[in-house]
């Protein structure tokens, strides 16, 4: 009798036992969650009150871009280290039944009065001097009148609300303002904010932000020009002129966001909807390119196969390489987009892989291919004969229609004392030069087989190389959020500051981005120009099922790696066929040109690490589920079932949530 009683017990413990096992024995994919779902639309941001927000766009019966555009508010408010009013970023829209797809460009660009500015890169990066005219009022506006549905002040409402009557700030708000107090002091109005007293606001407080409520307000009874003209454009000029910036009102004024139609690209049968140039789609596109022609499927995951992760790093080395050498603002010069995201050009750099070993052993060693001899149209970017220039204010509704952007640190770990806890380094170099970035002749003079970037960055001193990759702005202080609503409508939004907290300084409540950092002081294709956008890394993605209908939005902050991010997210969907929670929990690596490591996280094996040492890769390794990897939000629509899923990254927070 006792035996049967030990061995009942026995049977009831083996499947904890087994469990835990599976769980010690499974380290890539142990921790497990269900995706959200719906039937009457989906949203995926960073924070649940910006989710919130989209969400009762959509219950009064408002559709996708109205949805995205008052999360893209909201999000300013209760998550103001990574976007807001003083930023800019950019969308990609999808109408379901309709064929017809949108991209808005509302980055922010320079001054027509920036060459009479110096910009030290060193002591300028976090200071008035680093602001570019703000995008995202004229973005989000812009998309409302031309493809939403519903009056400006309700789509507005709730970020006047969280804003005016506070919200509880949440833990990583409160760490991060925490891991940047030293740049909130600078300036007494954002200290105001964000330290009142003189102390960071804490897990809990409630943060009220009046001036920035009575900006909303503004914006909400006037539009556009609530914000680029009057009483507050004028105040925003005279504080950021006196603090050494330059910003003019006919800046403000004559600020615009781009409508055009996104970059198309094709993988596995699927079409990848992304944001054309200066922003990074392409490199997306180029990159899945690339990878299409190996047979990952068969030689397993990236994350436990190190002929897949090899694989991956040598490929994205080679669209760091690319992506610096051709892409830059397309009315400032010609850009290859066909080039780049063509079949044949993924073919020639396919080529150049070696699944041996390193090759070249120094990432900085690896040049730029040939985009141009496959580029068969000279305009300055695809679909460029469809661009609109949209006023700030457009009167007319047609209803018929992350410092580190550019180049990433060469060296960062978590653990040690000289970095805090986002990574951010606390000590700087003090024995290498610093560049100065001096605004150049407008005229575009150099041919892209003269001369290109990632040659420049391989003839530049030891020295040179490592104070330039770290000398710009864009961190994983970016925001994504995507949108489905029951119609199958969708966007794909990113925005950003910048830097967290971007420039630091603030004016009517606004916080101002630091987007001069994101221009290269060597790069002839993003060299500083009066009125130019800046390269970015942000890729809103969306794709389409075999049917053209809109899939699966997604989209990550994170810098240069956005670009990897994306890309493996789009592997895991549509390769590997994961959930989006699958793919959006799977681990993550990184590499690129202008860093010699492999960044992989901790859920990666050894013997996968080690196989790729013996190759020559010099592997760095973060937390299991690490930040510095980006913040994924994704929705998903089946047209089969009728119903949407959402994933919001764990890595960030924030949530996903959807109506019955």
């Amino acid at each position: 009798m006792i035996f049967n009683n030990e061995k009942n017990r026995l049977h009831a413990f083996l499947p904890v036992v087994v469990f835990f096992l599976f769980t010690l024995l499974s380290p890539v994919f142990a921790q497990v969650q269900k995706d959200v779902n719906g039937s009457e639309g989906m949203a995926a941001t960073a924070h649940p009150l910006a989710t919130r927000a989209a969400i009762e766009m959509m219950a009064k019966g408002g559709n996708a871009v109205d949805a995205a555009v008052a999360a893209a508010f909201a999000i300013g408010v209760v998550e103001p280290d990574g976007s807001g009013l003083g930023g800019g970023g950019g969308m990609v829209i999808s109408f379901a039944g309709q064929n017809k797809n949108i991209f808005i460009n509302y980055y922010q660009c320079a001054s027509e009065n920036v060459d009479k500015i110096s910009f030290d890169f060193d002591k300028d990066k976090k200071s008035a001097k680093s602001i570019l005219v703000p995008g995202t009022v004229a973005g989000l506006v812009t998309a409302l009148e031309k493809f939403g549905t519903l009056p400006l002040a309700t789509v507005m409402q709730p970020a006047i609300s969280y804003a005016r009557n506070g919200f509880a700030v949440d833990e990583t708000l409160s760490k991060i303002v925490l891991d940047n107090s030293e740049v909130l002091q600078k300036y007494p109005a954002t200290s105001a904010i964000f330290l009142p007293e003189g102390f960071p606001v804490g897990q809990g407080d409630t943060l009220r932000q009046p001036l920035l409520a009575e900006t909303l307000e503004q914006i909400a009874l006037h539009g556009s020009r609530g914000f680029y003209e009057g009483p507050i454009a004028e105040q925003m000029v005279k504080e950021v002129t006196e603090n050494g910036g330059m910003i003019t009102l006919n800046d403000l004024k004559n600020y615009h966001a781009v409508v055009s139609e996104p970059l198309i690209g094709t993988f596995r049968g699927y079409k990848i909807l992304t944001s054309p140039p200066p922003l990074s789609g392409a490199s997306v596109i180029e990159a899945l390119n690339i990878l299409s022609l190996g047979n990952l499927n068969e030689w397993g995951h990236f994350s436990t196969s190190e002929k897949s992760l090899h694989f991956l790093a040598e490929t994205f080395k080679r669209v760091s390489a690319d992506r610096g050498a051709f892409l830059g603002d397309p009315f400032y010069g010609n850009i290859p987009v066909k080039g780049i995201t063509s079949k044949a050009f993924a073919k020639d750099r396919y080529a150049t892989i070696d699944f041996g070993q390193v090759n070249p052993p120094e990432n900085k060693q690896v040049k730029s291919g040939n985009a141009s001899k496959y580029n068969t149209d000279s305009a300055p970017s695809q679909k460029a004969a469809k661009y609109e220039q949209a006023q700030p204010d457009t009167e007319v509704r047609e209803d018929n229609d992350d410092q580190d952007d550019e180049i990433m640190p060469s060296s960062r770990s978590w653990k040690s004392d000289k970095f805090d806890s986002w990574g951010k380094k606390k000590q700087k170099h003090s024995a290498a030069p610093t560049p100065v970035v001096t605004p150049a002749d407008t005229t575009d003079k150099v041919d892209d087989k003269d001369r290109m970037e990632s040659q420049l960055y391989y003839k530049m001193s030891d020295e040179q190389y490592a104070v330039l990759a770290e000398a710009s702005g864009e961190g994983g202080h970016t925001t994504h959020l995507s949108i489905a609503d029951k119609a199958g409508n969708m966007v794909a939004l990113t925005q950003t500051l910048g830097n967290f907290f971007g420039s630091g300084l603030s004016s009517a409540g606004v916080l101002f981005n630091n987007g001069l950092v994101n221009f290269s002081a060597v790069s002839e294709k993003n060299r500083i120009q009066p009125g130019k956008r800046p390269r970015s890394s942000i890729s809103p993605t969306i794709i389409l099922d075999k049917d053209d209908r809109p899939f699966i939005a997604l989209g990550s902050p994170g810098a240069g790696r956005i670009i990897p991010t994306v890309t493996q997210i789009i592997l895991n969907l549509l390769e590997y066929k994961m959930s989006i929670t699958d793919a959006n929990n799977a681990p993550r690596m990184y590499s690129q040109k202008f860093d010699e490591k492999l960044y992989l996280e901790g859920r990666v094996p050894v013997e996968v690490r080690d196989a790729l040492v013996k190759k020559g890769h010099q592997i760095q390794v973060y937390d299991d589920f690490d930040l510095y990897f980006g913040g994924a939000q994704i929705v998903e629509y089946d047209a089969q079932t009728g119903k949407f899923y959402g994933s919001a990254d764990k890595r960030r927070g924030g949530s996903a949530g959807g109506g019955d």
